[in-house]
């Protein structure tokens, strides 16, 4: 826990439990679980043992620096269930969590070693100002062998019926305060809202689609497809703000470097024109899309200054030609929103205020 026990000593347990709270609700504490499992099935397994071993050393390193190197270390299976971006927004929990140190792990067996695959089971337990505390009570963790590598094989939180000690309970509670409403709810609420005090036009997206995101009764706003997509002839707008989308499997680094029908992409600033239908899928997780289409390089260059410092502070954003919208126009979409203006109209302050608004507030997945 060095990077949280050196900047606030007194406090750094306080910090771990909120982060073990928040992790409760998602599948990092389980992924902690699943790659440590195989140091223990290193010791356990003696013919397998340097493979697993080199393994979880590369998984480890790879968590905070290099989030596409660890998802290779899922199963063929796990990928296609977990999207890229879900897996990789739990590195910044895992960088807080570990700061410079491990966690250790307790009553460690392995459960079954069967040729290509493997069962174990563990605790694990990180050490702060002198105090141990649980992070995870052992649960079997699966493991197959494809191409030659170990890879988690449990896709259900990597496999783990995992439980996670209860490290708030010595706060106090306040009994009279409301449950604070769920990220579906909130996603509900921002589809819905029509204020007109955000930036940016209002999308009616049920209108449009018949039925509210997520709805499993009937139309929804937010449907995988595997089909082109005709935002307006469905009535949305050029570009979409919301609707169905692709995500047959994550985007890689370029639309050249991506599989057909990919979702959602990536973040960050591109000189190639994506399709609606993948970026359509970065807005569902909390993003803002700045779409260009305009040869004023002053512009462009000035515009991905701007969305450069932004990502770098942590927003998800997505910047990216889009020629099927007419020439000389800018395009900010969130979900349900959309401020589209020539580029005479641009400003940097525009951008911002809309930024500032629509950056995860539609966040059903939590990012």
């Amino acid at each position: 826990m060095g990077a949280i026990a050196r900047h606030a000593p007194a406090r750094a347990l306080s910090h771990l439990r909120c982060i073990l709270a928040c992790m409760q609700r998602t599948r990092w504490a389980a992924a902690i679980a699943a790659a440590t499992a195989l140091v223990l099935i290193a010791c356990n397994s003696a013919g397998t043992s340097t493979d697993i071993r080199d393994s979880a050393e590369q998984f480890f390193r790879a968590l905070a620096a290099d989030p596409p190197r660890a998802y290779t270390h899922l199963s063929e299976a796990c990928r296609e269930e977990l999207p890229f971006l879900e897996f990789a927004s739990g590195t910044v929990s895992i960088s807080l969590l570990f700061g410079e140190s491990e966690p250790s792990l307790e009553n460690l067996r392995v459960i079954r070693a069967n040729g290509d695959e493997l069962e174990a089971e563990f605790d694990v337990v990180v050490h702060v100002n002198g105090e141990t505390v649980s992070v995870v009570e052992g649960s079997p963790t699966k493991f197959v062998k494809e191409d030659g590598q170990w890879r988690f094989s449990s896709c259900d939180d990597f496999g783990l019926d995992f439980a996670i000690a209860d490290v708030t309970s010595t706060e106090p509670v306040d009994e009279d305060e409301p449950e604070p409403p769920s990220r579906y709810e909130s996603a509900l609420a921002a589809e819905a809202d029509a204020s007109r005090s955000l930036p940016g036009q209002y999308v009616d997206l049920p209108s449009v689609y018949g039925g509210f995101y997520g709805n499993d009764d009937g139309p929804t706003t937010a449907p995988h497809t595997r089909s082109k997509v005709d935002y307006e002839g469905d009535g949305n707008t050029i570009p979409p703000a919301g609707g169905s989308h692709w995500g047959s499997a994550a985007c890689g680094s370029s639309p050249p470097d991506s599989p057909p029908l990919c979702g959602p992409v990536p973040w960050g600033v591109y000189s190639a024109e994506w399709d609606a239908e993948s970026l359509v899928h970065s807005m569902e997780h909390g993003g803002v899309i700045i779409w260009f289409n305009t040869t004023e390089r002053d512009i462009v260059d000035e515009l991905e200054t701007l969305v450069t410092t932004r990502l770098n502070t942590g927003d998800l954003l997505v910047m990216a030609p889009y020629l099927e919208m007419e020439d000389g126009f800018i395009a900010l979409t969130s979900w349900s929103r959309i401020d589209k203006f020539p580029v005479a109209d641009y400003s940097p302050q525009r951008v911002v205020s809309f930024l500032d608004a629509h950056v995860r507030r539609f966040n059903p997945e939590g990012f």
